[in-house]
């Protein structure tokens, strides 16, 4: 059968993740942003464009949920075989997906622009639940690919497939929308810088890369039932070289910028359940959220909870990072607390 050229984004095609009102084809600016379809076909290939860049983007596939392929793209814009040799009678979900995060490196967000395939793709009925996620390298997946000798900071031992934000959605059969970035956190980075704050960008689309600073249309897209935080983790490594007064000024700045945060979260998702997950990593700044939480419901925003995370206990992957395993334990957790919904 021959293959045919279907443009992205398409009426045939599911768009997951952040979305700008002009993006040139389908641009993937988060991790875990991309397209899902319905399909049979013995072939898939997919067109994307990358830019020159210092940090290599990688394109994962997924089908029924499951990862069956994971590739770094080339500059430019190239056709990449994602499936072959397929029986043409099984209907799949198949997810084309980027897999690592964006950098303020990027020259701009790489780009799906179309899908080749024998095949008549269908667009997939939306998962019934949307959750989003904030956070930092433990969010976007650091660590969870490449082995444990592996420190170079690398797009190659990132990858969104194997993080709690997808093995969470994946067991609540809900849609995700990731927002984070390694190093960042919600008052400092790891290297104490204040301007690296999530809250800091929150309502842009994807202000680190070109074209991205712009207001974020939050009501253009599905809104979030479920937001689940998981920043702290740099913030606590920052705060930890301080001493004495310096520390408990810090400590006081860091909760107040997470209470800022559950606030701005809750502005743009008025009817969500906001969770803040944290502890996969130590938990040295527990009491501060455990009060920015409890400030948040005092003043009756009763929808925001604190949940404690099991410590992963240094068992690590790559770039020092949790594993496989121990990002499981946490999407476990955090599937847990939402089942509700």
């Amino acid at each position: 059968m021959m293959m045919k050229r279907y443009e992205l984004p398409g009426p045939a095609f599911l768009r997951m993740g952040r979305c700008g009102a002009d993006d040139e084809g389908c641009a993937l600016w988060w991790s875990g942003s991309g397209v899902r379809t319905r399909l049979s076909c013995a072939r898939l290939e997919v067109e994307a464009r990358a830019g020159d860049d210092e940090h290599i983007p990688w394109l994962a596939v997924t089908v029924g949920g499951a990862p069956v392929a994971r590739f770094p793209l080339r500059p430019g814009t190239h056709r990449y075989s994602v499936l072959g040799r397929l029986e043409t009678g099984a209907v799949h979900e198949i997810a084309i997906l980027r897999d690592t995060q964006p950098t303020d490196a990027d020259s701009g967000p790489l780009a799906l622009t179309a899908v080749y395939t024998d095949g008549e793709p269908e667009a997939p009925a939306p998962r019934p639940r949307l959750v989003e996620f904030i956070g930092d390298s433990l969010t976007v997946g650091e660590g969870t690919v490449g082995p444990a000798s592996g420190h170079e900071w690398r797009m190659i031992w990132i990858s969104n497939q194997f993080a709690f934000p997808s093995l969470a959605a994946e067991a609540l059969n809900a849609e995700k929308r990731v927002v984070a970035l390694g190093g960042w956190g919600a008052y400092l980075s790891y290297n104490a810088d204040p301007e690296r704050a999530i809250g800091k960008i929150y309502d842009r689309l994807c202000a680190i890369v070109p074209g991205g600073d712009v207001p974020y249309d939050f009501s253009a897209q599905r809104p979030a039932d479920a937001v689940v935080i998981n920043l702290g983790t740099n913030d606590g490594s920052a705060l930890g070289r301080l001493e004495g007064a310096e520390r408990q000024e810090g400590l006081n700045a860091f909760e107040e910028s997470a209470v800022r945060l559950l606030e701005q979260v809750r502005v743009h998702n008025p009817g969500a359940r906001i969770v803040w997950a944290y502890g996969l990593c130590g938990n040295p700044l527990e009491n501060q959220l455990r009060r920015a939480v409890a400030r948040r419901r005092a003043e009756g925003d009763e929808l925001v909870e604190y949940l404690a995370l099991n410590d992963c206990a240094g068992d690590n992957g790559s770039r020092g990072h949790p594993s496989r395993a121990a990002q499981a334990m946490a999407a476990r957790q955090i599937a847990e607390a939402l089942s509700t919904l």
